[in-house]
Parts: C-alpha cells; structure tokens; sequence
C-alpha cells in the first residue's frame, strides 16, 4: 500500500481524480496527538504544511517533529476511518496485473536491465529455502505470487477489500482489514514483509507489537519506508514525491524507525538504501506544479524518459552517499 517508487509503471492511475469525496473536515476524521509514541509527552515543532498532490483529498496537513527524537508525523493524526476513504478506488497497488501486458512489461524490463536500469527492485534478503511469509500492505498479491511461485508459503493483509478480493480470485490467500484483525497464530511466519505500507499505518508500535508475536523466534523482518532524512526530502520540502501527506502518517529515518524496531523487540542487522528516479523526477513535477493544481503525474517532466534515467543514476549516488530517498530495514526479534 505505498505511493510506489516508480510512476512510470503506474498507467498514471494517480491522476485520475475521485468521483466523490468525504467531508474530511468533520472532526471525527481527525485525532490530535499530545504525546509522541517514542518519547512520549515533548515539544513538536511544525516541519511543515502540505497538501495531498498524489490523490486530490483537500485540505492542508501539518507535519511536525519531536524535538526529543526527531520523528516526524502527522498532528492531527487521521483516524483509520479517514485512511480507509482516503485512497482512490483505482489506487495502482490495488491493482491486478494484466496477463496480456505481461509480455510487453518483461520487454520493457530487460531494455532497462540492457541499460543497468532497474528501478522498483527491492533489496528483500536471501533465503537458503523456502517457508512461510507474510507480507503486510500486500494491495492484490503481485509480489506474493512471485514468492509463491518459488515455493512459499505465502499470506497477505490488506487494509482495502477491494484489493485482497482481487488478490484472492488469483488464488493468493489475502485478508482484507488489519494485522490485528487477522489473527494469526503466535510464533508462525518465517519472513514478514512491510515494503512501503509501514508510513501509512497510524499505529505503528502497535503493529510491531503484533509482527513481534507472530514471527519466528528466528525470523526476518523487512522493511521499507520513505527517509525523510534524505537529500530530496530537505531540497524539496512539501513538494517532496515521498512526503505523502495525508496517507503517510509518519516519516521515518534509519534512525527513528531503528529506534521504534528495538523498543518493540528487535535488532536491526542490516540498513539499505534503495532510492529510484521518483524522488527527484516527481519531486520536480510537483514543484512545476505547485500553483495550478494539477496532480503529480500530470506534466512533461515526470513523462521524460531521459530525465527518468538521469533521475535514476543521481538517485544511486545518493544511496552510496546514505542519503536517498528510501531506506529498505532488515531486522530479528532479540
């Protein structure tokens, strides 16, 4: 459930806009946060204001920081009501691959694996065999058919219906809601994934909580996440393509979300930066159109496909250099 690293692959599902949209001024969306999860009671300075340029849902959202930790996140905090209303119905990750495009997707990928360009591909950890995995956020299932293809066992959570019943009509075992809700047994995954879905959840220490019960006492957690620490995020400020705001909830650094994994028992093994060309070439679409209120795929810039290499290379720079745009976590239960 993530506004994804790569818009180019999108069919440009983002800029459709809604058909209709909830009052989400009504206070009941809207909960105001006092004390910050980490730290608990403390300052929060205001970061910034932003509005939505992803999905069009109105308003302006401040984003602010713990002056103790640094973790950023939104105050008011959206309820899970607002969560559930806030994303369109052809949200991209809801969507099913098409079986006839597949051709034409696997001709376009090895063109960009001919030019040493492969952007979207996760740095998941390797694994001598397979077991049982559960991936969180997982919107129909394209990558558990991969893993299950490979010999996992594989299930899904997936807060949006819609999605895990067209996960499900393709044979993916996905449950609609919750990780709570799921309840899964204690001790049962080998592997638990959160790859780009961890910053839309509204409580995140709870949901480790429960990952905490249901992994392996020798399992793997994976997790990828915007970095609000990186380069792109100071340059560009509100008009940053991974700030998200209002669906991304919280912002996380390496530093932060190490933090939140080791209070809820975990051990950080490994920090990756996996950065692509979203971060500078949709950044820059949204600052082109940050006065005529147009959405962030609307517009030559994002559509250039020499910029999107351009963009892709710089964006590796700046993972070698630890400060891209997104950060992939790999962490075990102590």
């Amino acid at each position: 459930m993530d506004i994804g690293p790569d818009p180019g692959e999108r069919t440009n599902v983002l800029a459709q806009s809604k058909t209709s949209l909830p009052d989400f001024s009504d206070l009941e969306f809207w909960t105001p946060v006092k004390s910050c999860l980490l730290c608990g009671p403390g300052e929060f300075r205001l970061v910034r204001e932003a509005g939505d340029r992803h999905y069009g849902n109105p308003g302006r959202f401040r984003i602010v920081e713990c002056g103790n930790c640094g973790l950023n996140f939104l105050n008011p905090m959206p309820t899970l009501r607002y969560l559930s209303e806030a994303y369109p119905e052809n949200y991209y990750a809801y969507a099913a691959p098409d079986m006839q495009e597949l051709p034409a997707l696997h001709l376009r990928r090895l063109v960009k694996q001919i030019f040493l360009y492969t952007p979207g591909r996760t740095g998941d950890p390797v694994f001598t065999a397979p077991g049982t995995m559960l991936d969180i956020g997982c919107g129909s299932g394209a990558f558990l058919t991969q893993m299950k293809d490979q010999g996992w066992n594989v299930k899904g959570v997936e807060p949006d219906e819609r999605a895990a019943s067209r996960g499900r009509d393709r044979g993916i075992e996905i449950f609609g809601g919750t990780l709570d809700a799921a309840r899964f047994p204690s001790g049962h995954f080998d592997y638990i994934r959160s790859n780009h879905s961890f910053e839309h959840i509204h409580n995140p220490r709870e949901v480790l909580q429960e990952i905490r019960r249901i992994i392996k006492s020798t399992g793997t957690l994976f997790i990828g996440v915007p970095n609000v620490d990186g380069l792109m995020a100071h340059l560009f400020g509100p008009c940053w393509w991974y700030l998200g705001a209002p669906v991304h909830t919280f912002g996380y650094s390496p530093k932060t979300l190490g933090k939140i994994l080791s209070a809820e028992g975990f051990r950080v093994t490994a920090v990756q930066y996996n950065s692509t060309y979203s971060g500078i070439i949709g950044s820059l679409q949204i600052f082109c159109n940050r006065n005529n209120g147009k959405s962030s795929e609307d517009g030559w810039v994002i559509r250039n496909p020499a910029l999107k290499v351009l963009s892709y290379w710089i964006a590796r720079i700046t993972d070698l250099l630890h400060a891209g745009d997104c950060i992939e976590i790999i962490a075990r239960p102590v």
